[in-house]
This record gives C-alpha cells, sequence and structure tokens, in this order.
C-alpha cells in the first residue's frame, strides 16, 4: 500500500501499532526528493552524557518507515576532537499515559515524526547533519552545532573492566557492582522505585513481551507483522529508560526468549514463524534463514537508534535461555551469535556490552566462548539451596570462561507456588549472597517481582547487599577465596561434635552440558558433604534410574532422602527405592496427596547408618519421575559454631558469609526450627598483615551485630563471629600496613 502526499508531509496515523507513510511526487513521472523540514532540538547546551534529541518531519515514498531499506535516516556527527560519528534515526509516535481502574492506557498524540538521539561524552561543540536515503535519493541538511558542558553527575556508560575483566566499571573509572532483579514492563515504576529505595541500581527486562515487545508477536492488526514495530510499546521502554535513568537502575535487555522457539509455547505467536507470514519454517530455521538475519538486523539498527543514546543502557543481551529453543543446535546457534553481535558492535557507536543467556548453569562453551559475548549469564529454578548452588556455578563459570559472570534468573520452580512455598524469600536471600560472596560480577537476580518479591516486601535483602559492597573497588582489586584454618567455639569448654550437611544434585533441565559421558553412577561424598563429579550429579530420577553415594560416616549417623517434588503423569507411579551395601532398605511408593498441587511432595525418609564406609543406591524402582536431595546427619566435624563459612578477599578487603547451614529453602518448607549458633573464634589464613576494621550484619534484617578492630600477623587473623541464628556478613577494611 502508498499513500500519495504533497512534499509538504501531511502525515497519516493508520494504526496505533505500525504506520504506512508515503510521500508523492511533484510532477507527472517524477518522484519528489525527500524532504526534511521542521527541524527542532531539545537543547543548544547538552551536559555530558546526557541526551541531545533532534525532532524533524521527513517526506518521501515508502510503506515501511521501520525499513532502511525504504527509506533510512542518520544523523553525522563531529566530536570536539575531530572524529566522525553516525546515529541512525528512527521514526516516533508520541504517546500520552493514564490509568484506568488500574491498567495503563497509552493514547498517541499528534503525529508521527523522525528522531535521533545522541550522548556526547565529551565537552566541547559539536557539529551535526542530518540525512535521509529514500527512492535512491540522498537529502542532507545544513550543519549545524550545540555545546556540550562537562557533567559531574554522571560517569558514563558500562564496561567490561580490562584491569580485572571479572568485573565492570564506567567509562570515568568508577566502579560498578550489580545489586537487582528481573523486572516487567507493566507497572515498571513501582517496583523499579521499590528496588532503587533499597539501594538497587540493576534491572533485567525483556524486549519481546509483557508491554515491550517490538516485533516478536503477532497482532490481529493487519499492519503489525514482522519488521514493522509496535509504537506504543517503544515509547513504553522510552518510558522505562528515562526512569530508569532517573533512578540510577541500569538494565540488562533481552531482545528474545526460547519461548517464541517451542512448539508447546510461543512458536505458534511468533511473527517469525512462515504461518505468520515470516521467513521461518521451523525453529530450527531460525538461526540459519538469511531472510530471518535481516529482519533481526534491522530491529537491532532500530533499537541502536532509538536507546543505545543512553547510559543506562547496561547491556545488550541477545537471548533468554536459547538452549531451550527447539532443535537447539549449538554451533548453528553460534554462529548467529557471531553475526549479529559483529553488526551490532559496527552499529552502535557507544559499544554497550553484548551476551546472550542460558537456561542451563554452564553455557554452551560454543556460544559463551565468543570473544563478542562479553558477559556469561545463566538461569536455575527448583534448587533446595540456592546459596550452594550459586556459589558452584559462579566459582565454576568465572573459572571456565574469565569473563563477568552473572546468575540472571533464580526463583521457587516452574509449578511452585511461590508465596505459599517460600513466603521469606530463602531462596531469594541465599541466592544474592552465594553469588555474591564467590567471583559474581553482582548479586545474583531473581525472578518473581511482581508475584513474590512486592507482595512479600523482600526489598530489605537487598539494602544489605547495597550497603556491604557500597564504596568498594571491585575491579581494581584482584580477589581470591578466603582460606579458612578452623573455627572453634569462644568458651573453650564446649565439646566437638557432628553436625548435618545438606546436598543436591541438579533439577530438571538444567543439568550441565559438561557432564561426564557417560554419567557416573558412583558419587563420593566428603567429609564436608561435597560431592565428587557435582555436574554430573542429578536431582531427577526417571524410572529405572539410579545412582549410588560412596559415604564414609565418621560415627552412628542417618541418611536423609527428601522428595520435594514427583511427576503426576497419567501412568506416573514413582517408587522410592534405597540399598545399603546390598539390602533394601526403603520400598516406598509416592503417591500425590496435593489436591491442588500434587506435583509437591515435600516429604522425607530417613535410613539409620552405622559408622564406617557404605555404598547407599538409590533409585526410582516405579516410573515417572522424582526429584531427591540429601541430608547426612551427624556426619561432618564441628569444633565450634554450626556454621557454613564462604567469602573472598584482596590484601586490603575481605568479604565473609556465615550462614546456618539449615537456614535453606527445603528446611524452612518443611517447618523446621533454627537453633542460634554460639559466638566462635574464627582463623583465615593468607591475610595480608595489618589492622582491619570489621563489622557484622544481619544479613536478613540488616542489623548490626557487632563492630571491632582486629590485627592480622604473620598471614593470620583470628575474627570473632557472633551469635547467629539465620545469615551474617563479616565486611573487614584494612586500616593500616
Amino acid at each position: 500500500m502508498c499513500v500519495r502526499m504533497e512534499a509538504s508531509a501531511i502525515f497519516v496515523m493508520l494504526t496505533l501499532f505500525g504506520n504506512v507513510l508515503c510521500a508523492a511526487d511533484s510532477g507527472a513521472g517524477e518522484v519528489a526528493a525527500p524532504e526534511i523540514t521542521d527541524v527542532s532540538i531539545n537543547n543548544g547546551t547538552i551536559p555530558r552524557f546526557e541526551k541531545f534529541e533532534i525532532s524533524f518531519q521527513l517526506s518521501g515514498e515508502w510503506s515501511n518507515p521501520f525499513d532502511p531499506d525504504e527509506v533510512a535516516v542518520d544523523c553525522i556527527f563531529q566530536t570536539p576532537d575531530g572524529k566522525t560519528m553516525t546515529m541512525p534515526g528512527f521514526y516516533f509516535q508520541d504517546h500520552q499515559r493514564t490509568f484506568a481502574n488500574g491498567n495503563e492506557i497509552l493514547t498517541p498524540v499528534g503525529e508521527p515524526m523522525w528522531k535521533v538521539r545522541f550522548t556526547p561524552t565529551m565537552p566541547g561543540t559539536y557539529r551535526y547533519k542530518l540525512q535521509a536515503v529514500n527512492g535512491g535519493q540522498t537529502v542532507e541538511t545544513e550543519e549545524r552545532t550545540f555545546q556540550c558542558t562537562d557533567n559531574s553527575n554522571k560517569h558514563g556508560f558500562l564496561r567490561v573492566a580490562e584491569e580485572n575483566p571479572y568485573y565492570f566499571k564506567f567509562d570515568d573509572g568508577t566502579p560498578f557492582f550489580v545489586v537487582g532483579e528481573n523486572m516487567g514492563a507493566a507497572s515498571f515504576d513501582k517496583w523499579c522505585t521499590s528496588l532503587a529505595r533499597a539501594g538497587g541500581n540493576f534491572a533485567r527486562i525483556w524486549w519481546c513481551a509483557g508491554g515491550a515487545d517490538l516485533e516478536s508477536w503477532i497482532s490481529d492488526n493487519p499492519d503489525q507483522k514482522i519488521g514493522r514495530y509496535r509504537l506504543d510499546q517503544t515509547w513504553r521502554i522510552d518510558h522505562i529508560v528515562d526512569m530508569a535513568d532517573q533512578l540510577g537502575i541500569y538494565l540488562m535487555c533481552c531482545f528474545e526468549t526460547q519461548q517464541f522457539l517451542r512448539r508447546n509455547a510461543w512458536w505458534e505467536q511468533f511473527t517469525y514463524n512462515a504461518a505468520n507470514g515470516g521467513p521461518v519454517t521451523s525453529p530450527a530455521d531460525y538461526f540459519v534463514n538469511n531472510e530471518a538475519d535481516a529482519y533481526f538486523r534491522k530491529r537491532l539498527r532500530y533499537i541502536v537508534a532509538r536507546w543505545s543514546y543512553s547510559t543506562a543502557i547496561f547491556s545488550w543481551q541477545f537471548w533468554n535461555e536459547v538452549s531451550a529453543c527447539n532443535d537447539f543446535n549449538p554451533d548453528n546457534v553460534a554462529r548467529w551469535h557471531e553475526r549479529m553481535a559483529r553488526y551490532l558492535r559496527s552499529t552502535d557507536p557507544y559499544d554497550h556490552i553484548i551476551h546472550s543467556n542460558f537456561g542451563n548453569m554452564d553455557g554452551h562453551e560454543e556460544v559463551d566462548g565468543l570473544p563478542e559475548m562479553e558477559v556469561i549469564s545463566t538461569n536455575i529454578y527448583s534448587c533446595r539451596d540456592m546459596g550452594q548452588i550459586a556459589a558452584w556455578g559462579t566459582r565454576m563459570m568465572t573459572a571456565r570462561y574469565k569473563k563477568p559472570y552473572l546468575l540472571t534468573e533464580y526463583g521457587v520452580g516452574h509449578r511452585g507456588r511461590w508465596v505459599k512455598d517460600d513466603p521469606r524469600g530463602v531462596i531469594v536471600h541465599n541466592g544474592l549472597w552465594g553469588a555474591l560472596v564467590n567471583g559474581s560480577a553482582g548479586a545474583a537476580l531473581p525472578w518473581g517481582w511482581n508475584h513474590w518479591i512486592d507482595p512479600q516486601n523482600m526489598y530489605h535483602y537487598w539494602e544489605v547487599v547495597s550497603d556491604v559492597v557500597r564504596g568498594i573497588p571491585f575491579y581494581k582489586r584482584q580477589w581470591k577465596p578466603i582460606s579458612v584454618g578452623k573455627l572453634v567455639h569462644k568458651d573453650s569448654g564446649k565439646p566437638s561434635y557432628y553436625a548435618s550437611v545438606f546436598f543436591e544434585g541438579w533439577p530438571r533441565n538444567y543439568s550441565y552440558t559438561i557432564a561426564s559421558d557417560p554419567i557416573p553412577n558412583v558419587f563420593r561424598v566428603s567429609p564436608a558433604g561435597e560431592v565428587d563429579n557435582q555436574e554430573s550429579f542429578t536431582a531427577a530420577f526417571y524410572s529405572g534410574n539410579s545412582q549410588t553415594l560412596s559415604i564414609d560416616f565418621p560415627v552412628d549417623g542417618t541418611l536423609v532422602v527428601h522428595i520435594p517434588e514427583i511427576s503426576i503423569g497419567k501412568n506416573d507411579k514413582s517408587i522410592l527405592r534405597v540399598v545399603v551395601d546390598g539390602e533394601e532398605v526403603i520400598v516406598q511408593p509416592l503417591l500425590p496427596y496435593d489436591t491442588d498441587c500434587p506435583w509437591q511432595y515435600w516429604r522425607f525418609y530417613p535410613v539409620s547408618i552405622a559408622a564406617g564406609n557404605h555404598d547407599i543406591e538409590i533409585s526410582n524402582a516405579g516410573t515417572g519421575i522424582l526429584w531427591t536431595g540429601y541430608e547426612l546427619q551427624n556426619y561432618a566435624y564441628r569444633e565450634g559454631p554450626d556454621l557454613e563459612i564462604m567469602g573472598m578477599q584482596t590484601d586490603d578487603y575481605i568479604l565473609l558469609w556465615a550462614r546456618n547451614p539449615q537456614f535453606i529453602w527445603i528446611y524452612d518448607r518443611e517447618g523446621r526450627e533454627l537453633k542460634e549458633q554460639d559466638e566462635g573464634l574464627l582463623t583465615l589464613n593468607d591475610v595480608s598483615d595489618g589492622e582491619y576494621s570489621v563489622v557484622w550484619r544481619e544479613t536478613t534484617t540488616g542489623e548490626i551485630l557487632a563492630r571491632s578492630v582486629t590485627v592480622a600477623e604473620a598471614n593470620c587473623l583470628i575474627l570473632s563471629t557472633p551469635r547467629i541464628t539465620r545469615s551474617a556478613v563479616a565486611k573487614l577494611v584494612k586500616l593500616s600496613p
């Protein structure tokens, strides 16, 4: 469809989501040259790292204003140091935002127009001119100027720090440590404000669904299809970016999600699907289809044009859980990421961080190993001790890729009743700290902002995290794990004892791709309760599936097999079978008992074990699937309070997390009471000599538990631990050599 218009550019709004705009020729048989008119700017003087915006009208002939093959607008800038930068322009429709019965309503306001957004990065005089290409003809405006002044309130864009590639920094050298969560576009104002008040600085948000979709979802509107972008939802993204900038929140922007390439999810609603007029005939075809590539590149160009100016944009994340797409082929997906990352890098003048995301904890070497992928991010759910999982995953991923790592999604599970199952957010809390003190580029990012975190008002967890990491120059230091010597009771009269430990395998589809092939059947458990070959250790038992635990009990104890979940298919009848040294001790049918959520089981089965080494086989002797976790009672030797200690240090900082091992989700869900742990004396080895300030905080409440000054001598530091019921963090800062 083509609408003929006079060169004076009378613009017609044909639809809310997609606009068709063409212009007329000025004479018989001749197409008029495009014309740029009504040029205006937001301000002639712009502080450094703030938005300079040009608005204008453009006449010409095209059927799709979002297609740069039909009409392409660029602005050529000359910086004060004489360099040239090109920023693409974009088609824009203003909207008015109102609310009715709590629902947001966006109404178009005024005529559509074109815009260019640019951020000056140095003070001085900038020169610029607009350029439009349409119908084989090019038109330019005369050169104009604006001034950039210095700005002490802005730090610039975020980068991976070259001094320490595990962390981030701003252009001006200010360190940045991620403290945030996932968020949706709807009601972003409320959640973003609450997080910012708690000291948060980061949000991961999808730009493909939930009110911030450019082109992925099909629409009843005939003008909304592949290659045509939703102008109301792009306006909403404008609002989100502006608000994030005002509140000091930095955005990880995710462009696509695996549900669109899954036949049992959103494949039928995907605009790229050939059934909807797109070029792709199957999910696997998406990553090798040249036409699909071309459409996605055009989307990237529009994204860069509209939002790359903003310093509130932390990164461009291509996919959410790309490995969960149907018919996933790592090599094809890697080549796609390579092509798109190189195009995006050539288009984005501000060089924002580029990466992707996986739904298995170790990602895929083919993609994450690419030099174009600057950050590693993975997701996980349905773990019963998120602190240990976050810690183990962080250590493994940073060691493997030597890049910043972020655990970008975690929570109760896809079928869980989040508030009922974990009303206090034990999972949220433990994930934050497990990642933070083990080398992650930030605290982990939980899911469930709308139905879990906000309703239960969990923001106090971020307040403590924010307070503890404030002022630490993460990228300016080289961090290493703390070296724990021993932990003893402060009261020397208290006897030693054996405590319980909990360990678990990987649930559902989150197992490691680096697992051994074949998967080992026997797993040895250390005296501390750690499993060898953890990457191959599963929590899911299918029919006939078994694994053997080789455990050396120091004294008589108990193995407790926890069954939090079972499958409930028509023919599923799981049976837990436990065999100790060849003797069958448990054969337990697992029958649903919760009529509302029959897959939730939450039962546990203890087995008395004599002192000594034993081979304990666990299997599913029935059908369906059962999921396990293991507790070893009277097992781990203790000379002091029962605390799990983990952390990291430099020559002048120590971050130490001390957690009651009973403070995990599975025990909280089962109603277990926590016992307060007595004061202790913790010996840390390999510590730089000198005087240190010490502040202990309870991590669930923020309460200051203790303040002191201590001295490290001969590379050894003895630290007093306060009474701890749940969890506490110690921040040590060196005061003198």
